[in-house]
This record gives structure tokens, C-alpha cells and sequence, in this order.
């Protein structure tokens, strides 16, 4: 079967290949079973990064709140009544989608969508918070899924954490910002010789090679410095000034060195089950999806 967005690659996760799945960015400290909707078997449907099709109705509401929402995020990060999608169950018919004054902002390709429809498109990104979805406008048909075992267990942190904060987070200390940008105690330990260095967060390590070491550090610095910026644009990096600033292997560094330096450190980071802390917005570049906490050697 081929993947359900592209149309191009068999299916890897799911009905999304390895590529599209990757496209999605993979939610920190947020397990598949957090993600609650009516699998649809057809029609219209938003895919979550687990290759789920999940079923639209002609109205449908997406947030934390459980009861009489067509898809519900239970995470902390995800406002009660998030975004709302509109639109008719029929093949050609127009969808959009609406931002329902949400804490934490929704985005269609990385572009910010406000109180005001916007109009989605097959395979179309849709971010809530920090939770992604490929949209579907028709299918006549989609097979069931399975969730498989090996790929949520990349995404758990500890099924003893409250959902939506991270591992041992407390909630009377307050560290859950209004943007969905929690506080971590983030070190990074460079050795005196080069050659890259190690990323620890909360006690979790990371080797990184040169490159990937000075593109977090300059993500952390750029956070650390910008305190006061609203939490929403808080601590972004340009492209442009990333590909001036990182070290190189080639002489002529460009966009697409960098998405690729970008999907490394991703990849990286999920393995090591931190989840993806890299955050990207058109026009706006990248940033963590945390915040570092103020430490004597950080």
C-alpha cells in the first residue's frame, strides 16, 4: 500500500511511509494513547504521527476537553477547545480550519492560523500546540491500524508521568509556561579537544557531533537571552543566521544542509527518548521547545 499523503512510498507507519512520518514533528512526553478519535475508514481524517486516521465530521473540534470533541489531545499543552475544522464529508469539498483562541497556537505549514478560517488542502501540515496531523480531504477507503508497540515506545517517556509534563515534572513548581515551553534543567558538555560534545537534559545524554552541538547550543543560547519575548516567538533562529554560524563540512552551505542537519538531531534526540525538542516555523527559523533552566554550569 502506498502512503496515504505522498502517494509516492509503501507505507512505513501506519499509512504514512518513513518519510512523512518523520515530517510530523513527534510530540515530547506524548504517548499515542493520548491522542483520542474515531478511526475513520473513509472520507475526511486528520493522521497523527502513528500513521492513525482519525475522522472529521462537517464541524469538528480538537483539545484537551474529552466529552463532545470529535478528536481530543489530552496533554496540559493543549487548550480544552483548541482549533476547529469545518467543512463537508464529500470528495472536492473545501475545509478550513480556525484557531479557537488557544494558548499554545495553531499552524498550518508552519504558518500561524488565527481566530479567521484557513483553508486546508490534502496533505497539509496542521500543528496544535506542539501535536501534528496530516490532513486528509477524501478516502474512499483506509485500512485499520495497529498501533505498533515499538514505534510508541519511542515517544514514552515513563508511563508514570502526568500526561503532557515531562518526567518528574511537579505541578505546584509552576515550570509549564503559557506557550507549552516547559522549564529542563539542559547542560551541554563540550570536551576540551572538539569534535563535538554531549547534550544532557534532565539527566539524559546525547552524544552530538560538532555541528549538531553548536546548532543546540546556539537554540539554548538564543532562549536563555530572549526571557522577556512572548513565549510564542520566544528564542527562534533564523535559517539564515544558522547556516552563517554553524561549522560545515562543505563550502557552500545551503537550506537544504540544514534540514538535513535539522532531521539528524530529530532523529537523535527521539532515539534517545527525549522526543523532538526542535521547534520550526516559516519565517521564523527554529528554537527548542524548551525552556533551559537557570543552572550554575549551564
Amino acid at each position: 500500500m502506498k502512503c496515504a499523503i505522498c502517494g509516492l512510498a509503501p507505507t512505513g507507519v501506519g499509512i504514512l511511509c518513513g518519510e512523512c512520518h518523520e515530517e510530523l514533528p513527534a510530540p515530547a512526553n506524548v504517548a499515542p494513547e493520548q491522542v483520542v478519535g474515531t478511526p475513520a475508514r473513509g472520507g475526511p481524517a486528520l493522521v497523527d504521527r502513528w500513521g492513525r486516521p482519525h475522522a472529521l465530521r462537517a464541524r469538528s473540534t480538537i483539545g484537551r476537553a474529552h466529552e463532545g470533541l470529535q478528536l481530543a489531545v489530552l496533554d496540559g499543552r493543549i487548550s480544552r477547545h483548541h482549533a476547529e475544522l469545518s467543512g463537508v464529508a464529500e470528495r472536492g469539498a473545501d475545509w478550513t480550519v480556525r484557531d479557537l483562541g488557544s494558548a499554545n497556537g495553531t499552524f498550518v505549514n508552519d504558518a500561524v492560523v488565527g481566530a479567521d478560517p484557513v483553508a486546508l488542502r490534502r496533505g497539509d501540515k496542521l500543528v496544535v500546540g506542539h501535536v501534528g496531523f496530516f490532513f486528509l480531504d477524501f478516502a474512499d477507503k483506509l485500512p485499520a491500524v495497529a498501533l505498533d508497540p515499538a514505534a510508541a515506545a519511542t515517544l514514552r517517556t515513563g508511563d508514570a508521568a502526568p500526561l503532557g509534563w515531562p518526567h518528574g515534572a511537579d505541578f505546584a513548581h509552576e515550570e509549564h509556561t503559557d506557550a507549552g515551553l516547559y522549564e529542563v534543567t539542559l547542560r551541554l558538555h563540550e570536551p576540551t579537544g572538539g569534535g563535538g560534545g554531549v547534550l544532557e537534559i534532565d539527566g539524559r545524554r546525547l552524544q552530538l557531533t560538532a555541528t549538531q552541538f553548536e546548532f543546540v547550543a546556539l537554540l539554548a543560547a538564543r532562549m536563555r537571552a530572549e526571557p522577556h519575548q512572548p513565549a510564542l516567538v520566544r528564542g527562534f533562529v533564523r535559517t539564515s543566521e544558522l547556516i552563517g554560524a554553524l561549522s560545515w563540512d562543505t563550502h557552500e552551505p545551503g537550506d537544504n544542509h540544514l534540514k538535513q542537519l535539522v532531521r539528524r538531531v530529530r532523529r537523535a534526540m527521539v532515539k534517545a527518548d527525549l522526543g523532538d525538542l526542535i521547534e520550526s516555523r516559516h519565517r521564523f527559523g527554529y528554537r527548542l521547545r524548551v525552556v533551559p533552566r537557570a543552572t550554575a554550569d549551564a
